[in-house]
């Protein structure tokens, strides 16, 4: 006979845990949600079943790591960007809601669908917004680096799983595609100061990967090597889109307008009215 609780029973251990921990209270029905491939709908519809003996110990486990701090989505090992579910785990960064915002502004700005352009991500971690622009436009052609060869493993595996034809390279920066040029250059770079770590929430800093996450130069090391060698990149008339930090708008917009080989530089704001992205274009 089956004693494990229901679907029901089970999702209301956990959220006794995790409120008694002051956790976040919407992690065990992700986790369910996302360990069954259910929707919500689809859960409520299973409430009044029971788990299996591997079911229920699995969940309670993954309800304790969630309660410890670690993000739900290296629990699932998944994450949604741009309606679409990403592989992530400890190797790369959780996308977030700010960058698909990055992806609304380059296909606002790059609306003709029939354009066979050349695009460079640099830095590609998971390789969700390479993978979700060449999903968006299949008529581009995408290559993406990164200077983790665990990041790339991670990309791979969700271009495979999306069916996205992406040219990985691994290296840092530029090095890796030395002969080439490109019609538009992504990056999502690096971009958090060493001094506003207290700003962060602690499980960014106990769980994801700070190689992805801390840069030199108060942020802006990454953006500044990216400045200094872009001319050679860009094709002429070229553009340049980076997700940046809420308080470097200014500095980088300066910092980019003082290339001789640039034509245009602006700070978009994001929905909250913060600064963070940078669009660039070559003369």
């Amino acid at each position: 006979m089956n004693n494990n609780p229901t679907y029901f029973e089970a999702l209301k251990w956990a959220s006794l845990f995790i409120q008694g921990i002051h956790g976040d209270e919407n992690a065990p029905e992700l986790i369910m949600m996302d360990t069954m491939n259910w929707s919500r709908t689809e859960l409520i519809m299973h409430y009044r079943e029971r788990l299996l003996s591997e079911q229920w110990k699995k969940f309670q486990m993954d309800v304790k790591r969630v309660g410890n701090g670690e993000p739900v989505q290296y629990v699932t090992n998944q994450a949604s960007f741009f309606g679409r579910e990403f592989y992530v785990d400890q190797r790369v960064l959780i996308p977030r809601v700010e960058t698909e915002e990055l992806i609304e502004t380059i296909l606002d700005k790059m609306p003709n669908n029939e354009q066979k352009l050349r695009v460079l991500d640099i830095g590609t971690g998971s390789g969700d917004i390479a993978i979700t622009l060449k999903l968006e436009r299949p008529e581009w052609q995408v290559t993406a680096v990164d200077i983790s060869k665990e990041a790339l493993e991670v990309a791979k595996q969700n271009a495979q799983k999306h069916e996205a034809i992406i040219d990985f390279k691994l290296g840092s920066l530029f090095e890796p595609v030395e002969s080439e040029q490109f019609d538009l250059i992504i990056s999502n770079p690096p971009y958090i100061a060493d001094s506003e770590k207290d700003e962060m929430d602690q499980s960014v800093i106990d769980f994801e990967p700070h190689q992805a996450l801390f840069a030199d130069d108060h942020g802006l090391f990454w953006y500044k090597r990216i400045a200094d060698q872009l001319d050679r990149y860009l094709t002429s008339h070229g553009e340049l889109g980076c997700e940046i930090g809420y308080q470097q708008g200014a500095d980088l917009k300066k910092y980019f307008l003082e290339k001789t080989y640039i034509d245009h530089a602006e700070v978009i704001k994001d929905l909250s009215q913060h600064d963070r992205i940078l669009w660039v274009k070559k003369k």
